[in-house]
């Protein structure tokens, strides 16, 4: 699978209208300031991303994050990043929420080429699948 030209951004906004329901319950992370914040990711390393996640981290784990790399290097580094978080989001479910740990559960950090991503949703196939559409059908 390779990715296609299109915008991260078209396939965040898809996944937002069809599997978050328009998203008002999630935050955008709308710079590179706060894609360091709150994920360790170094500036340098992206070249365009696109992420949410949910606004009410005590009942929901909601979370998609779509990001080119500048190159399979920074891709790698970016992996690693999220599956700290992808970590972390399972150890803090493990203590107080076992349906959410089973939705992080299910999520992994799916990196082709210089591109990484982590989805994590209760509707993870179907989020994946609107993902394949936009980022890697050929045009």
């Amino acid at each position: 699978k390779t990715l296609n030209d299109t915008p991260l951004s078209d396939a965040m906004d898809k996944i937002n209208s069809e599997v978050f329901g328009g998203g008002e319950n999630m935050r955008i992370i709308d710079s590179l300031d706060k894609l360091e914040l709150y994920y360790d990711i170094d500036p340098a390393d992206v070249k365009e991303f696109a992420a949410e996640v949910s606004k009410n981290s005590a009942t929901e784990i909601d979370e998609v994050i779509l990001i080119k790399a500048v190159d399979q290097d920074a891709a790698k580094r970016i992996a690693e990043k999220l599956e700290l978080r992808l970590q972390s989001q399972k150890d803090l479910c493990a203590s107080y929420s076992p349906e959410l740990l089973a939705i992080a559960e299910k999520s992994s950090v799916v990196t082709a080429g210089s591109y990484v991503e982590l989805i994590i949703t209760d509707k993870y196939d179907e989020a994946i699948s609107i993902r394949s559409e936009v980022l890697f059908k050929a045009k």
